[in-house]
Order: structure tokens, then C-alpha cells, then sequence
């Protein structure tokens, strides 16, 4: 059977009985206790230092993978292209739409360094979600780390009408 890959900016803290940080976190959550499977993401943490190693929590079914992310990839991937960029322009808000083109790179880049932090987890029958305008690069820069498993991505706004 095939486990379920989750993959979101952010992993959510989890605690039953608890209340969720968010209707994303209880979706995914409830998906993969049923299935089983792995969410993996960006931890929360910005550090001063590059990561070690990614931190693998197992609650029951579900593996908990995450990792932090250093200064600089945070203010470009996250706060710059992420957030000033491509939010406002979901959102049909091009009067805070800023557009660095370093930030443009950061995004690109973590999403690389992402993809290769998820790739040496995968198994060849996994089946990997990806979730949202954070991620947009991240298929590619699986497939460009020779990962062939089914892959899908949602989207959690509409797309901007021209």
C-alpha cells in the first residue's frame, strides 16, 4: 500500500485533544492517521545556523518530519517572495505586491533545498501532496532529483484571473 507524502510550508504541531492550529492541520492530520504516512515541512524555526538533520517525530501512523530554516532563507522563501510576492498577487492586491529578484532566487532555491531534504525519505510507491503557493516550484525540483512517484498539489486559493 502507498503511503501519503504530505508536503506544506509549515507542519503543524499536533496534539489530540487539543485545540488544531488551523483547518489544514486537522485535514492533513485526519488523512494521514487514516492512511498513515509522512508530513513534512518547514518546522516554524528560524535558525542561526544551517540544520543538522531533518527531526522525524512518529505519532502512531503518522511520521512528523521537519526541518528549519536559516535567516536568510526565511526573509527571501518565506517572508519575501512567498509573502510579498506571490500573497498579494493571489489575493488581488498588486498595491503590496513587491518583487526582489533575490527574493525570487531564495524561493526558487529553498524549494530545491527542500525537495532534496524530502527526496532520500521517499519510497517508489509513495504518493506526494504538496499544498499551496509556497510550493509552486517544488515538483520540479523533485523530478529534477530523479523522484518518479505520483505527484499532486493543491492549491488552497484561486488562482488570479488575468
Amino acid at each position: 500500500m502507498s503511503r501519503l507524502i504530505i508536503v506544506s510550508n509549515r507542519v503543524a504541531p499536533i496534539s489530540e485533544g487539543r485545540p488544531a492550529a488551523g483547518g489544514l492541520a486537522v485535514g492533513v492530520y485526519d488523512a494521514l492517521k487514516e492512511t498513515g504516512g509522512m508530513w513534512f515541512g518547514w518546522s516554524g524555526d528560524v535558525l542561526g545556523s544551517a540544520p543538522e538533520a531533518i527531526k522525524l517525530e512518529e505519532h502512531g501512523p503518522v511520521t512528523f518530519a521537519t526541518i528549519g530554516l536559516v535567516r536568510r532563507d526565511y526573509d527571501q522563501y518565506y517572508r519575501g517572495f512567498s509573502n510579498a510576492t506571490l500573497w498579494p498577487a493571489f489575493h488581488y492586491r498588486p498595491d503590496l505586491i513587491e518583487f526582489d529578484r533575490h527574493e525570487y532566487d531564495g524561493y526558487c532555491r529553498v524549494n530545491r533545498w527542500l525537495a532534496a531534504q524530502l527526496a532520500p525519505l521517499l519510497k517508489p510507491d509513495d504518493v506526494i501532496w504538496m499544498h499551496d503557493y509556497h510550493l509552486i516550484p517544488f515538483a520540479q525540483a523533485l523530478r529534477a532529483q530523479g523522484v518518479k512517484n505520483r505527484i499532486g498539489f493543491f492549491l488552497h486559493i484561486p488562482f488570479p484571473a488575468s
